[in-house]
């Protein structure tokens, strides 16, 4: 019998484009009421761009999006059951996995509050609360495991700062922490609605509730004990079928993706990772051998999503270097730029990523200071590479430190922590692909001027809040990383081949194409140049009619197994496409992550795409 591992790595047939608002991908073994994909089909451009007007027809029809841009099915019921049970009438809440996260929230609200309305600083009280979940069955693979609430009360006119918090920090609590968190609360509420003088925990008496301490009312809430019961049988199918650590073995988990990042980003080969039976100790005689590059799992942090590590490493620039303004070198995602923006002294922000940038850049740091510069390798969705060495040597000079976000190039293909302080990755993506699992790494150099203080500030400010769930999820499917990475290669570099020689097709956006000196200084002997394309047609074509006759799955989201399209700067940007635009971002792009389909199946899709342009 094939092992998951194996099967894995089967060259899937194209996934066809789902229909509007279903969860991508849909073929999900968790079932209809336990379903954590990341992405959500968007399949025609106007639907899209409906989407980004907010139109209520449309967005009545979603089953799920990209996380932190719309709350989980089981966060907005968690939410709901924390504002029945601590809320005042006028307020609404979040709920985040760590005391400081929400402290943060709470400072991002006043502070955004103020700055908004200066004439009127806020008046209305914040409040915070934090609620422990306890379980009473000792079998549960869940009991044991440490799980608090930290609850962010607020006044619903600060609903939409709130919000931008949860988007721009990717600090919120996941959706199957929620799920579990879910149980406890309705069992608990059960066992109210029974009574005084009823012992027990309620329908399910694996769960009871713990100390809480907040300054409000309970109220009940009701059962659940069917999607309860649902949630023992996937964690069961999960471990015994999946291949799945067990959930009791999270920290096991953690450390075994850790070993992971370590050892690939430290130039180790680990052979044989498909092998899940000798996962564990290929990991940990690969750790004993010394990384050629000193970096060990010690020096890898986990976050609970891509933007928390962007977020954090912000942080930590902050109290190494305050009071200064960051760099945001070339154009990237939208809440890299939004968090410095929004949280600390500002941004100045070169998003050319031209060679006059780098001359501003200079004058920048010797004339006023700056606190970090902050790049993606590649950009998304230009897929410009920045001249690391150069900016090292500058960095050297004038003391700032770089923070490169390489999910775009991952670890498999290039080489960045040689040039960087932090090296940052979203794991959400293509670590995972398989689009289920949120997650996040930050890497610190051991050589690097600011290690050891970086490393002392970490003992203090980082909080382990990747949920025990989700590790053992990204643990199982990181395992084909490397060998999944080589084939999305050599199928993504095909079709930009094909793209770039088609009359109808003006601009390809892709890393052999695009300052291809700069990518090529980082790229590995064995590395290629990744899965992520954009592609831009001659005005006379119709973008829309390819876009909506391309047959693959289309919604958010990038790095998945399966070959994945969006409007990229339709979903980013839409109320600021004239701006976009000024730095080379086309509102026609069209943004292709590919994904492990046969490089013949892809090619055909898109000719076909093409001729209906």
């Amino acid at each position: 019998m094939l092992q998951i591992e194996e099967l894995a790595l089967r060259r899937p047939k194209i996934t066809q484009c789902s229909p509007l608002g279903t969860s991508i991908p849909s073929n999900t073994p968790h079932g209809k009421s336990l379903n954590f994909t990341v992405s959500v089909a968007l399949p025609t451009w106007k639907d899209n761009v409906l989407y980004e007007e907010g139109d209520p027809v449309l967005h009545g029809q979603l089953k799920s999006g990209y996380p932190r841009f719309v709350y989980h099915r089981q966060i907005k019921q968690l939410i709901t059951l924390c504002e029945k049970r601590f809320a005042k009438p006028e307020e609404t809440c979040l709920v985040f996995p760590c005391r400081r996260a929400a402290e943060e929230c709470r400072e991002f609200i006043n502070r955004r509050a103020s700055a908004d309305s200066p004439s009127s600083p806020t008046t209305q009280r914040i409040r915070l609360a934090e609620l422990d979940l306890l379980m009473a069955d000792d079998s549960h693979p869940l009991s044991g495991i440490p799980a608090r609430l930290h609850i962010v009360l607020y006044s619903r006119t600060y609903a939409s700062l709130a919000k931008q918090f949860w988007q721009h920090s990717g600090e919120g609590i996941s959706s199957r922490f929620a799920q579990h968190a879910l149980r406890v609360l309705e069992d608990s509420e059960a066992a109210a609605q029974q009574g005084p003088g009823v012992r027990g925990s309620g329908t399910n008496p694996r769960y009871r509730l713990g100390a809480y301490r907040v300054d409000a009312q309970v109220a009940a809430a009701q059962t659940a004990d069917d999607v309860a019961s649902a949630r023992d049988e996937e964690l069961f199918v999960e471990e015994r079928f999946g291949r799945n650590l067990e959930v009791r073995d999270a920290d096991n988990a953690k450390g075994l993706l850790r070993k992971r990042i370590a050892g690939i980003v430290g130039d180790l080969v680990v052979e044989s990772e498909s092998d899940d039976a000798k996962t564990d100790k290929n990991l940990d005689e690969s750790h004993e051998r010394k990384s050629l590059r000193g970096v060990t799992e010690d020096d890898v942090f986990l976050f609970p999503t891509g933007m928390s590590t962007i977020y954090n490493a912000h942080r930590l620039v902050m109290k190494i270097r305050p009071n200064l303004k960051s760099v945001q070198f070339g154009f990237p995602y939208l809440d890299t730029l939004k968090i410095q923006e929004k949280i600390g002294p500002g941004v100045h922000f070169l998003g050319f990523g031209s060679p006059a940038d780098y001359q501003q850049l200079e004058t920048l740091a010797k004339t006023e200071s700056i606190s970090a510069l902050f790049c993606e390798f590649p950009s998304n969705p230009l897929l410009g590479s920045a001249d690391l060495t150069r900016i090292r040597a500058l960095a050297n000079q004038y003391g700032f430190l770089i923070i490169v976000d390489e999910t775009i190039g991952n670890f498999v293909n290039v080489d960045v922590l040689q040039h960087a302080d932090v090296v940052v990755s979203s794991l959400t993506k293509v670590f995972s692909g398989d689009s289920n699992v949120m997650g996040g790494s930050l890497v610190l150099n051991p050589k690097g001027r600011y290690y050891a203080q970086l490393k002392d500030l970490l003992k203090t400010e980082y909080s382990d809040s990747l949920w025990v769930e989700d590790a053992v999820f990204l643990e199982r499917n990181s395992r084909t990383f490397q060998h999944r990475i080589h084939i999305i290669n050599q199928s993504a570099e095909a079709l930009a081949g094909f793209l770039v020689n088609h009359p109808k097709v003006m601009n390809v956006f892709y890393p052999k194409y695009i300052t291809t000196e700069n990518y090529n200084a980082c790229k590995l002997p064995a590395g290629g140049y990744g899965g992520l394309l954009s592609i831009v047609l001659h005005p006379q074509y119709s973008h829309v009619a390819f876009y909506d006759d391309l047959h693959c799955a289309k919604g958010p989201s990038l790095g998945t197994n399966f070959t994945l399209a969006s409007p990229y700067t339709i979903l980013a940007h839409y109320g600021e496409l004239d701006w976009a635009e000024e730095y080379g971002v086309s509102r026609n792009l069209v943004r292709v992550s590919v994904g492990l389909e046969e490089e013949n199946d892809l090619l055909q899709i898109f000719r076909s795409a093409l001729d209906k342009a």
